[in-house]
């Protein structure tokens, strides 16, 4: 019903109960009139004297009464006896009624009512446009969420709209349902990530020491995984961490270790840390041989082979243990001691799994106590160089001095390179480090050859992590025109299994190194199983023939025949040979006899500092070194 009938509707109603009480109450007047009851005045004529007129209209509000005419004024009958009308007169008797208390207080009271009916009806109106609006709003919010909901076919708005605010509520709760498993999930492999790993870890362990509990921990490293990704791009390496993720999860079934997660159904046991690096969680175990169990099954499942398209891939795995409570008592703790044994197990060999111990926590605490010193002593350039020359065999003249870095720390003293640079590089403190040593080499070679050494290099050591790092042709130019030192004075030593996993950017690199003049070497010759091949293709012009060669070929025949066929090579390539590590007056004459002409150890010298050098090279010797370029440095037994 619309508000217009509604309203009309009460209208009318209110008009009938109204004329009702007027009826009665005029009625009542009536007869009060005639007893004398009020001061209404009445006459008494005959009735031939009056003349009954028609119904008026609104006789149908005073009905039962019969009116008449007189001297042209309507009076009501009041009572008839004989020929005699008692009559009182019409206006009278209205307006008695109307002014009456009843009928006054019925009025209004109707008309308050009326009042209120309207208000009331104006403000369900005016809800049903808001209801209206919601709605709208909804259906549009439906749209918008691509909600699909049954028209309901009996109740009103509000039932329609509570209809579909179910529907967007159960929506909802598959969204946030959806949304929280994408939060902790790894959007590649699907398991759960770090943060959620850790999350779980904590709920677990707890529960754990309330029951005294052990659990295990295994943190698993793909080995061989960075060369997938090298050689058959990122896409075969997602690949690869997809499969992994599958074997490591049938291994969590079959030895039933699973942890369903009651509300988004991911596996809780199970996560990718990040990169090529997983863990797995053991809630319960009676013994650490359940864990090796766990782990030997990875490695078996790790190695075999994975198929990508036409292409079989093989990789491995290194696994770390870790004992709850024995390792650690804290998730985080507990990780980092698996992730400690795991470094354990590449380090003895790769492919196997190591359980942690006290002994390896020693060694991850010293890892990190030099980490932190290293930092502080690039800030402050607390480290300085040492030089060791390279001379020709036949008369000791200096080719080249070999910039050699060292770190003598305030409390422990001297600490040896290969103890802080491989921390250095895993760090990629290197780039600091080396950024350091490059600049300083060349300001103290551009010095000795602005004194005369102007046909003496110097060598400076540069790791993969530069070389990947660093723009490297146009970061050896900008240090040259730094310090004015020719690029022809300048020699970069890279070692061998560096150099044969170069990129061919890196090698572009190197090459327009060579074209402005730099020297490139191949240190450590030798030890990176490099073939002919490659190493013909390689931007160097010098080899380094590791110390190990050196040592041994004066006691094994075999290594005497590698040394010499690697100097006839090099003959051939037109490469320059140089023996590494000659501490012998033996081994000296040895490769002098195999036709390498320069060696470098220390028979020759121990790294000097420059002060030293200065005074040996320079001291007394300048007109040498004017007319040469260079001078002699001679053994120190034939000093």
């Amino acid at each position: 019903m619309s508000k217009t009938l509604k309203i009309l509707s009460f209208f009318t109603i209110s008009t009938l109960l109204f004329g009702y009480v007027v009826n009665i109450l005029f009625s009542k007047t009536c007869v009060d009139a005639h007893h004398g009851f009020n001061n209404i005045s009445v006459i008494e004529i005959n009735t031939g004297a009056s003349e009954k007129i028609a119904t008026p209209w609104y006789q149908s509000f005073i009905f039962g009464q019969r009116f008449f005419q007189h001297q042209n004024k309507t009076y009501v009958l009041l009572h008839k006896h004989g020929d005699n009308l008692v009559l009182a007169k019409n206006s009278d008797l209205i307006a008695t009624t109307f002014l009456s208390p009843t009928a006054l207080i019925t009025l209004t009271t109707l008309l308050l009512a009326m009042v209120f009916v309207f208000r009331v009806e104006k403000k369900k109106h005016k809800n049903s446009k808001a209801l209206h609006a919601v709605h709208q709003d909804i259906d549009n919010l439906l749209s918008l969420l691509d909600i699909k909901t049954q028209t309901l076919h009996h109740g009103g708005p509000l039932a329609q709209i509570s209809h579909a605010v179910h529907a967007i509520t159960d929506n909802v709760n598959k969204i946030k349902l959806q949304t929280d498993s994408h939060i902790y999930q790894d959007k590649l492999t699907q398991l759960i990530d770090r943060h959620a790993y850790l999350e779980h870890l904590d709920i677990q362990l707890t529960q754990a020491e309330k029951k005294n509990q052990h659990c295990g921990l295994l943190f698993i490293d793909l080995d061989g995984f960075k060369q997938v990704n090298d050689s058959f791009g990122h896409s075969f390496g997602d690949e690869i961490l997809i499969q992994v993720a599958n074997r490591l999860s049938s291994i969590v079934k079959q030895f039933e270790i699973q942890d369903i997660h009651p509300i988004h159904g991911l596996e809780q046991n199970l996560s990718r840390l990040g990169g090529d690096e997983f863990s797995i969680f053991i809630p319960k175990i009676d013994n650490a041989s359940f864990c090796t169990q766990v782990a030997q099954s990875i490695l078996n499942e790790i190695e075999r082979d994975f198929i990508l398209g036409n292409k079989i891939v093989k990789i491995g795995a290194s696994i770390g243990i870790a004992i709850y409570p024995e390792s650690a008592s804290h998730p985080h703790a507990l990780l980092q001691m698996a992730d400690v044994a795991m470094y354990r197990a590449k380090t003895d060999g790769r492919g196997i799994f190591k359980v942690y111990s006290p002994e390896m926590g020693s060694k991850i605490r010293r890892y990190h106590y030099l980490l932190e010193e290293l930092r502080l002593a690039i800030a402050s350039q607390n480290f300085h160089l040492s030089f060791q020359p390279i001379v020709h065999v036949e008369d000791c003249a200096i080719d080249y001095f070999e910039a050699l870095i060292r770190w003598h720390h305030p409390i422990e003293g001297l600490i040896p390179p290969a103890e802080f640079i491989p921390i250095a590089e895993e760090s990629n403190l290197i780039l600091e480090l080396g950024d350091w040593i490059l600049l300083e080499s060349c300001r103290q070679m551009s010095a000795w050859h602005n004194a005369g050494m102007k046909r003496v290099k110097i060598s400076v050591n540069v790791s993969g992590i530069q070389l990947k790092h660093r723009p490297v042709a146009q970061w050896v130019t900008d240090t040259l025109e730094k310090t004015g030192l020719p690029a022809s004075s300048l020699m970069l030593e890279i070692t061998e299994s560096t150099l044969i996993t170069a990129s061919d950017q890196i090698i572009e690199e190197l090459e327009a190194c060579r074209r402005a003049g730099v020297t490139i070497a191949i240190d450590d010759f030798g030890t990176g199983f490099s073939s002919l091949s490659t190493l013909a293709d390689l931007p160097i012009d010098v080899i380094k023939i590791d110390k190990l060669f050196i040592t041994q070929a004066s006691q094994n025949a075999k290594y005497h025949k590698i040394l010499n066929s690697i100097s006839e090579l090099g003959t051939q390539l037109g490469l320059k040979i140089v023996a590494e590590g000659v501490e012998q007056a033996e081994q000296f004459e040895l490769v002098k006899s195999m036709g390498i002409r320069c060696v470098q150890g220390y028979l020759v010298s121990r790294p000097e500092t420059s002060h030293n050098v200065g005074t040996k090279v320079l001291k007394g010797n300048v007109n040498h070194v004017a007319s040469t370029g260079t001078s002699i440095w001679l053994p120190e037994g034939k000093q």
